[in-house]
């Protein structure tokens, strides 16, 4: 295991446990995780994954270096890319996860895997700068 893409899906796993033990925050986090590695393994395979890119815990630059992407997981993603640090780390903008939030994080980790794979297979690899994702 030593790729975006398989670490992902590992971490998707981790996510799919600690909800089973209730644990929200971590789901929220381990989906973030989900969606940022599995993001970079695109943007890797198609040679767009930047130094940059790759230093970045931001979903949205992750996702303004594809062309088109769907504005609806963009706005699921814009959700989940804030439990990287608002789950994870004290102070003002801490947040408790429930249930809700969690299903919706879950949910939003399977549609960009999805999504993404259809990329992978349709063979779009463009880089557009400044498309507002």
């Amino acid at each position: 295991m030593n790729s975006y893409k398989e670490l992902a899906l590992y971490d998707m796993k981790s996510a799919e446990a600690n909800y089973n033990y209730e644990l929200w925050n971590k789901v929220g986090r381990e989906c973030q995780q989900v969606c940022e590695k599995y993001l970079k393994y695109y943007l890797q395979e198609n040679h767009l994954l930047s130094n940059e890119l790759g230093r970045t815990h931001n979903l949205r630059k992750l996702m303004r270096a594809i062309v088109n992407f769907d504005k609806d997981i963009c706005k699921d993603l814009s959700v989940v890319g804030g439990y990287y640090f608002e789950a994870n780390y004290p102070g003002d903008s801490f947040i408790m996860l429930d249930r809700e939030m969690a299903d919706e994080a879950i949910e939003t980790s399977r549609r960009l895997i999805t999504y993404i794979d259809g990329l992978a297979e349709s063979g779009q690899t463009k880089i557009e700068e400044g498309e507002d994702g």
